[in-house]
């Protein structure tokens, strides 16, 4: 018994200080690898100023026409490994990006960041303090009224036709590899939150298995709103090894059964 509780105790301090110097070199490493970036970019302006093109304005939340709010719900800490955790939190880098470059941003709110996923942000996000985005500690339940929160569940029998702007639409941050199927609808029925489900499977079926990331669902919903037209949004985010097939009119107006789309987030 003292032997193997010294032996994991042994393990668990190897394991603490092994993350400690990756740390360490991540962050002594950053500003040199920054510096050789912006030389390498300088170079290639001199190289071709034409194919240089000048940087993209970006436009700030506050002065967004848009009002319509997305949150990312990072209360699923406890449930995930350290290497999903790793995948979340550039989940949700991605999501910044593609928010930060929209004409008209979304409200992107993050919500529930404590535990890991905050350790993780603190560790290696460098900046995301200073990010353009709704930043909270709190859960979705202290920052929202329930009647004002549409949780996006694979499971739900709402397909989501249209976004109102009184509400505020909810991604589960989970990268789960179908471990707790159900989880994010089962929690959104408990605390009395509306839901919907993304209409994918109104337009078309995929050949692989019906996994999508949240920055996937939070890109479909941003090129819903550049184009107005789902088809379009879905066909142009869904990666093309999904094997994405169109289904014909006939079938878009039927009917529909719930597609599994649960592995990475709960849409």
């Amino acid at each position: 018994g003292d032997q193997s509780r010294t032996k994991k105790q042994w393990y668990q301090r190897r394991v603490r200080g092994k993350k400690l110097i990756k740390k360490l070199q991540f962050n002594f490493f950053k500003p040199i690898k920054r510096k050789i970036e912006r030389e390498k970019i300088k170079r290639k302006r001199v190289e071709n100023p034409e194919r240089c093109q000048k940087r993209r304005r970006v436009n700030k939340l506050s002065d967004s026409k848009s009002k319509l709010r997305v949150a990312i719900d990072c209360s699923f800490d406890d449930l995930m490994s350290e290497k999903d955790i790793i995948k979340l939190s550039k989940q949700v880098q991605r999501c910044y990006t593609i928010n930060r470059h929209m004409d008209d941003p979304l409200q992107l709110h993050l919500t529930n960041i404590q535990g890991k996923t905050l350790e993780r942000m603190e560790g290696f996000v460098d900046g995301y303090k200073n990010w353009d985005i709704h930043l909270k500690h709190e859960s979705l339940i202290a920052l929202f009224p329930p009647s004002e929160i549409v949780y996006l569940c694979a499971e739900s029998e709402n397909i989501l036709a249209e976004f109102d702007e009184s509400k505020v639409y909810v991604i589960g941050g989970f990268v789960d590899h179908n471990a707790h199927k159900g989880l994010a609808y089962e929690r959104a029925i408990a605390a009395g939150f509306g839901h919907a489900r993304l209409p994918i499977d109104k337009y078309f079926k995929i050949a692989t298995r019906k996994v999508l990331t949240v920055c996937h669902v939070f890109e479909i919903i941003s090129n819903f709103c550049i184009s107005g037209s789902w088809e379009s949004a879905i066909e142009n985010t869904v990666p093309g090894r999904k094997g994405l097939e169109a289904l014909d009119s006939a079938k878009q107006d039927s009917d529909v059964e719930d597609n599994d789309l649960t592995r990475d987030t709960p849409i």
